[in-house]
């Protein structure tokens, strides 16, 4: 069914971005108002609204002479994304600690023993959408839902980074901290679960990073240099 939308720059915005992060508009690419009214059907009012705040959340750059572009994703924007999903995801799973259930470990258990399957075909992005819903499942039960809706959306930004999963020993790695993750929640443990979330984002942002780093190298050769950056 098609989405509904309250507002047509909520419209602009939500299916703007929702292409900018499944990569239909490449980083890079050039848009114009006039453009944009086009394609989404509405006026320039609503989509200068819904640009204005893709700008202020990275997705797009505004430059005199270059007009709006999409962002490139730069080793600096993965630092920081990363650095503030660290400080925020591990304090959410700190404060999940406090509330998590016995009916809520054996789900994540559960999910975690899912998961091995797309370990066993090597479906890497599979694997990836288990392990969003596993981090998000903790997170939600922190209680604080500006908290996760904050971290919502930082995971949604990261949606733009490169396929994170691509050998079966990432994934052996990954399922690895999990299980490490879960005895610490069992534990009520709350520096612990604090720590190895912590950990997990750094193991995170590295291997991000050297995608992002292979996927510029690829766009330079393709295109000759990094427009927007």
């Amino acid at each position: 069914c098609m989405k509904k939308y309250r507002t047509k720059k909520e419209k602009v915005y939500y299916e703007l971005r929702d292409e900018i992060v499944q990569g239909s508009v490449a980083p890079g690419s050039r848009l114009t108002i006039t453009s944009l009214a086009e394609k989404f059907e509405v006026s320039e009012i609503p989509v200068r609204e819904a640009v204005q705040q893709l700008v202020q959340e990275r997705y797009l750059v505004t430059a005199p002479h270059m007009g709006i572009t999409v962002s490139i994703i730069s080793d600096e924007d993965v630092c920081k994304t990363f650095e503030i999903r660290a400080s925020l995801e591990s304090l959410a799973a700190r404060l999940s600690t406090r509330r998590v259930t016995e009916r809520d470990i054996g789900e994540l258990y559960r999910m975690i023993e899912d998961s091995r399957q797309y370990r066993e075909s090597a479906d890497f992005y599979a694997y990836w959408l288990c392990n969003q819903a596993f981090h998000s499942y903790i997170y939600r039960l922190c209680g604080n839902e500006r908290l996760i809706g904050i971290i919502s959306d930082l995971m949604h930004y990261s949606h733009r980074y490169p396929q994170y999963y691509t050998s079966v020993e990432q994934i052996d790695g990954s399922i690895r901290r999990h299980l490490e993750i879960m005895q610490a929640l069992s534990d009520r443990d709350e520096k612990l679960v604090e720590d190895l979330i912590r950990i997990h984002m750094i193991y995170g942002c590295r291997t991000v990073r050297q995608r992002v780093r292979e996927a510029n190298e690829r766009l330079k050769r393709e295109s000759g240099g990094l427009p927007g950056a």
